[in-house]
């Protein structure tokens, strides 16, 4: 009896992890797409509010200064496309690594390689964290 509660316990666990991966990947493509629409509404519901957001080119911003940079003036982002993604839970956190094909207004594409943190709060899932890496071009 014991051995069938630990094993349903660990199917009913296992199930409620791999239901968040969806959710999780909603909301970083919500960012994404915020982004690329400068829409502060979207920002503000996928961004966690102690988000650290690190750059490429290694400038790091606070959730405010994101949009505040995002949402002002012309448009800074045509598209984020994520390969090789990868989420793994944590409970209530969630680390999400890819690479992204970054696409920025005027600019040739360029590719990073990203970590994202998620944290689930009260049912939403928000960035918490982002971390990029440039990859030399050869590397695609």
């Amino acid at each position: 009896m014991q051995r069938l509660f630990l094993f349903l316990l660990a199917f009913v666990v296992s199930s409620s992890l791999s239901a968040a991966e969806p959710l999780i990947h909603e909301a970083a493509t919500g960012w994404m797409n915020a982004a690329v629409k400068q829409d502060g509404a979207a920002l503000d519901k996928f961004l966690a509010g102690d988000l650290q957001y690190a750059h490429a080119g290694g400038t790091k911003q606070t959730k405010q200064e994101y949009i505040a940079a995002v949402t002002s003036g012309s448009a800074r982002y045509e598209s984020f496309t994520l390969t090789d993604l990868k989420i793994s839970v944590y409970g209530t956190a969630a680390a999400l690594t890819a690479y992204c094909d970054v696409k920025m207004v005027g600019q040739d594409s360029f590719r990073v390689r990203t970590l994202q943190v998620y944290t689930n709060n009260n049912g939403q899932w928000q960035m918490s964290a982002h971390q990029s890496t440039r990859m030399a071009s050869a590397a695609r």
